[in-house]
């Protein structure tokens, strides 16, 4: 029979959750909370593009100087995640941050301008008019713009420090899941010996070649970025006005100008980031090392060396909304993907989202729900 009828073959787990980046990270910890048994299913030593990302909490989509979709219901939900999951885990995660937006010219500084002055956008654009506070260190005479209620999440800090509780909890298998091994029953998953409800995929890119989920539309790029470290040997510091360390180069600041600059201490910095839709690997490649380059050249005045080099892929979707629900044929198969370069925004609200309509509580909503490609884009289901 298809049905669990065995003790032996009760459900241990609630889920079992295939991924540990972000977004898998976030949808276990929120489920935990909940009292959910969960089972967490990653090898570890695959890279990721949640390993490389910046972590940045931009509420601006600055091509437009629009807010970031969703981002006032987002706000208070990451707030309070973020601020639990640092005294569960005992370390800080979060940081405010000002993004300093560098005009290009006259034209931008006044359209920033006008947009500040809209009532939306009052909490998050300043009006105010920086000027460059460090001429010697940063190429900009057009002057700044700051972006207010920002911030940084340590992204790889969250995901090391979530495996390690996942570990002593004693609900993380350390292997890449087998297609293969996953037998799919009316009312079960079983994977090897761990029976449970449902299976859900957090995996990122890899979902293309998810059997039940590979008619997704993903878009993927490929993203790199570089960590550089400011030097000051043989830099004539007294001629700066400031320290490294001070105005727009603070640990407080992200320089953003066609790339961002983002502090990560000590006069270090993770710059980025490319966008290459040909070539899909996780390999640093010297394009995007002399990309990054040029595009850094043209804000730093200030001499540096490149100390690390990083490249992910990202699931980005058509229609830049998370990819999230259940499979049409087996309700048992679910996802929760795609989201996206604003994920340490998103993933947080979607995530107890979810969790609330897996308790019955909440109805998915038809903005993320994947069934909105289904049956349109489907080629295979998978069996």
């Amino acid at each position: 029979m298809d049905s669990v009828n065995s003790f032996s073959e009760r459900p241990a787990y609630d889920f079992i959750i295939i991924g540990q980046g972000l977004a898998g990270t976030v949808l276990t910890h929120t489920l935990l909370e909940r009292g959910k048994r969960v089972l967490v299913i990653d090898e570890g030593n695959v890279s990721s593009c949640s390993k490389v990302a910046a972590g940045l909490f931009n509420p601006i989509v600055f091509k437009r100087l629009t807010k970031s979709w969703m981002i006032d219901e987002l706000s208070p939900v990451a707030e309070n995640f973020y601020g639990g999951l640092e005294q569960k885990l005992g370390s800080r995660l979060f940081s405010p941050r000002e993004l300093v937006k560098l005009f290009t010219g006259d034209n931008e500084k006044q359209f920033w301008i006008k947009k500040a002055k809209e009532e939306g956008l009052k909490n998050y654009l300043s009006g105010t008019i920086e000027k460059n506070n460090f001429p010697e260190a940063i190429k900009n005479s057009a002057g700044a713009g700051k972006v207010k209620n920002a911030g940084q999440v340590d992204v790889k800090k969250m995901l090391d420090l979530s495996r390690d509780f996942f570990k002593e909890q004693g609900i993380l298998l350390e292997e890449r899941c087998s297609y293969t091994d996953i037998i799919v029953k009316s009312d079960s998953i079983v994977y090897k010996n761990n029976h449970a409800k449902k299976i859900i995929f957090c995996e990122g890119y890899q979902t293309t070649e998810n059997p039940w989920f590979n008619w997704l539309p993903f878009k993927l790029t490929k993203g790199e970025i570089i960590t550089i470290k400011l030097e000051t040997a043989g830099f004539n510091i007294n001629s700066l006005s400031g320290s490294l360390s001070s105005g727009w180069l603070s640990e407080n600041s992200v320089l953003i100008k066609g790339i961002f600059i983002a502090p990560v201490g000590d006069n270090t910095y993770k710059v980025g980031a490319t966008h290459n839709w040909e070539e899909l690997n996780e390999t640093p490649s010297e394009k995007g090392r002399q990309e990054l380059i040029r595009n850094l050249d043209q804000v730093l005045n200030v001499p540096y060396k490149i100390i690390a080099q990083e490249a992910g892929i990202r699931p980005a979707v058509q229609d830049r909304r998370p990819l999230i629900g259940f499979h049409a044929e087996h309700h048992n198969l679910l996802v929760f993907n795609g989201m996206g370069t604003k994920g340490v925004m998103l993933a947080p609200y979607f995530a107890a989202h979810f969790a609330g309509v897996l308790q019955g509580k909440e109805i998915l909503s038809k903005e993320v729900d994947i069934l909105r490609y289904w049956p349109k884009s489907v080629v295979g289901t998978g069996n």
